[in-house]
């Protein structure tokens, strides 16, 4: 049933970042059989976070955040895990392990007030890519993004990066992409 999602806040601290809403859990079965849990991100992953970063190689790192970057500050970690859940949404795939769980995945939306649009992205932990999460991340905030009143998504990915280009293919809304100096300018309409 498509309707608004109602993002009760349980925290809200100078209107920084609240704990999404529990309405966002789900799962995903992967072809392999292999179970992911998808939630909001909470401020207490922000250790989960660093984990994440550290463990991605140089090449997934650059094509996440288009620059080459070997140190994460605490600030930027917390950017990462302090959100709104009004206008940004970020979504997590966990893996349990022995101590909690391990996040494998993070896709977020930041959206625009004044176009209604909201600017997706999302890194997958290079030993877990090429094994649809990517593709579900985008199709899950796509719905989120749709039962919350935007008008659509858009996204700039690297034009060496042939596997997220994939991703934005496959998309089953309307899509159409540009070619912007290095980086080709998706963007997805929900009507």
């Amino acid at each position: 049933k498509e309707g608004p999602v109602v993002l009760r806040q349980s925290l809200d601290i100078e209107g920084q970042f609240a704990v999404g809403p529990s309405d966002l859990r789900t799962t995903h079965l992967l072809n392999d059989g292999t179970q992911i849990a998808f939630r909001p991100i909470h401020p207490t992953d922000e250790p989960r976070m660093r984990e994440l970063f550290y463990a991605l190689s140089q090449e997934t790192i650059y094509y996440r955040f288009m620059s080459r970057q070997r140190f994460f500050p605490k600030k930027q970690i917390q950017k990462f895990v302090f959100v709104n859940h009004r206008t940004d949404i970020a979504i997590v795939a966990t893996i349990p392990e022995s101590d909690g769980e391990d996040i494998i995945a993070v896709g977020r939306y930041y959206l625009d007030p004044k176009t209604n649009y909201a600017e997706v992205a999302f890194v997958v932990r290079d030993d877990w890519q090429n094994r649809g999460l990517g593709t579900f991340l985008l199709d899950y905030l796509c719905i989120v993004a749709k039962r919350n009143g935007i008008a659509g998504l858009t996204a700039e990915v690297l034009r060496s990066n042939r596997a997220m280009q994939k991703v934005f293919q496959k998309s089953q809304y309307k899509i159409t992409s540009m070619p912007n100096q290095d980086v080709f300018s998706f963007q997805i309409d929900f009507t």
